[in-house]
């Protein structure tokens, strides 16, 4: 347990020269709760993927231009090299010559490759003209590209990265990349999701325990058509307690996200919500659903543009979601529990193999293992109402603080406190804001979301029915039908 494991990139190797850090942040005003964007070294990595058609380019490209908008340093790296569609979608017709250049060495920086964008503090490094090389690329070359990406002068580095793994140029998993996987509601898709992320949490096992016994059993059972919860999994490693601790301290800190996209209505947006609990439940890894993006067409795009949302006028839902989504992702860069970048120092029982694992290989065609469970095991009995009120909460410990509730349904709560607040068990909520300030008492059900957000449930009927009049003129708000929205498409 004195063994720590070697960063999967060495920055040693990089120059001195390092990005700068994120500077001059004002406060959003959005109505939005904050915490503080204190000082942070060094660049942010995201990489987002997503199987064909689900929208993920497209998706990357807003959240790029949405970050940017937040005074962010942004550069955005197309690893599609098989099927560029950035520059296109920025409307560059001739980008500087980029990551063709860096792999063939006739630039020496990717700064050299920064193609500038029409939206201010936004470049592109684009693979556009790249002659398809080897895939997987050679350790030299990955190395050579990482050691790039790593020295970019930038406060957010974003990855559109390809959906098989076969396509992969280089793997930002390396650079401790928080993962972002975008996903349309539907069961093929939401397969799709669970595949990806048990290869990814495979590789993260072999990683921190490749070589032991208890994690190939592990390893296998995973792989099995009906696989047991992680909880279950892991109590199977009784008799080596170092062991189940590493993977658990390990599968606490996977960084990922989950985002949908052209949602027909609230049931297909819970189908996302659902999936992001059977994660949690049979991979042990915390994936919140980051935003819901609706299935409306843009009324003010014309027919078969590639434009980025966020570069057309007009706001709907579906721009206030990915600006929300932009600050979730801004704010998350400085909480401590967002992995570190390139540094990891999470314990481990043997030393890897290399810095660079291999990744074990993820079928995007829907052929993978099915879902553990049917996904209708993890969808909500209730809809659910977004609302802006501030309550009080006190924990069964006797700690209170104000919180903010942002959606309610008949049987429980979502709420944001300060990060890391301990919420314990159980509690007592307040609603201050309505009338007669009704308390209901509440079980803690996930409080492993960003930004300090947890689900509560809501214990006792009798005590719900005391302020359902109340809810009535919010559910009856909120349920009423958008007047417009924009699906996001490749």
């Amino acid at each position: 347990m004195d063994d720590f494991a070697r960063p999967r990139f060495d920055p040693s190797s990089a120059h001195v020269a390092r990005a700068r850090s994120l500077r001059n942040v004002t406060m959003l005003k959005t109505g939005r709760w904050h915490t503080p964007l204190g000082a942070r070294q060094g660049a942010r990595f995201i990489a987002v993927t997503g199987r064909s058609a689900v929208g993920k380019s497209t998706v990357t490209a807003n959240l790029a231009i949405a970050l940017a908008g937040l005074r962010a340093r942004v550069v955005l790296i197309d690893l599609d090299v098989r099927r560029p569609t950035q520059h296109r979608l920025f409307g560059i017709t001739s980008p500087v010559s980029g990551l063709r250049a860096l792999l063939e060495a006739q630039i020496d920086t990717m700064e050299q490759a920064l193609t500038p964008t029409a939206v201010r503090n936004l470049f592109l490094v684009s693979a556009e003209g790249a002659r398809p090389p080897e895939l997987p690329a050679r350790p030299e070359q990955q190395h050579r590209l990482l050691q790039q990406i790593w020295e970019l002068d930038a406060d957010i580095v974003i990855a559109d990265v390809p959906a098989g793994t076969d396509d992969e140029l280089v793997d930002l998993f390396a650079l401790g990349a928080l993962r972002i996987v975008v996903a349309s509601p539907n069961s093929r898709s939401v397969r799709s999701v669970y595949n990806y992320f048990r290869a990814e949490v495979i590789r993260e096992i072999d990683h921190v325990a490749g070589g032991t016994t208890g994690a190939a059993a592990l390893v296998s059972a995973l792989t099995e058509p009906t696989p047991r919860a992680m909880k279950d999994l892991l109590t199977t490693l009784g008799d080596r307690p170092d062991l189940r601790s590493v993977l658990m301290q390990s599968l606490d800190g996977f960084g990922a996200r989950l985002i949908g996209n052209r949602a027909h209505d609230s049931n297909e947006a819970d189908l996302l919500h659902a999936a992001s609990r059977m994660l949690s439940d049979y991979l042990g890894i915390s994936v919140p659903v980051l935003g819901v993006l609706e299935a409306h067409e843009h009324v003010g795009a014309r027919p078969g543009s590639l434009t980025p949302l966020l570069m057309g006028n007009g706001i709907d839902r579906n721009v206030r979601t990915l600006h929300a989504m932009a600050e979730l992702l801004l704010i998350d860069v400085n909480e401590a529990e967002a992995p570190h970048c390139v540094s990891d120092a999470r314990p481990r029982i043997i030393e890897p193999r290399c810095c660079l694992p291999g990744r074990p290989a993820r079928d995007d065609d829907g052929d993978g293992l099915p879902l553990p469970v049917p996904l209708g095991t993890y969808m909500r009995r209730f809809p659910r109402y977004p609302v802006d009120w501030h309550a009080r909460y006190v924990s069964d410990a006797g700690r209170d603080m104000d919180v903010r509730v942002f959606e309610v349904s008949q049987g429980g709560a979502s709420i944001e406190a300060i990060p890391h607040f301990d919420l314990g068990e159980k509690g007592l909520l307040t609603f201050t804001q309505l009338e007669g300030q009704p308390q209901l008492t509440v079980t803690i059900m996930d409080a492993r979301r960003p930004m300090g957000r947890a689900g509560l449930r809501f214990e006792g009927t009798a005590a719900l029915a005391l302020h359902v009049s109340e809810l009535a003129r919010v559910v009856a708000a909120a349920a009423a039908p958008p007047s417009d929205g924009a699906a996001l498409d490749d």
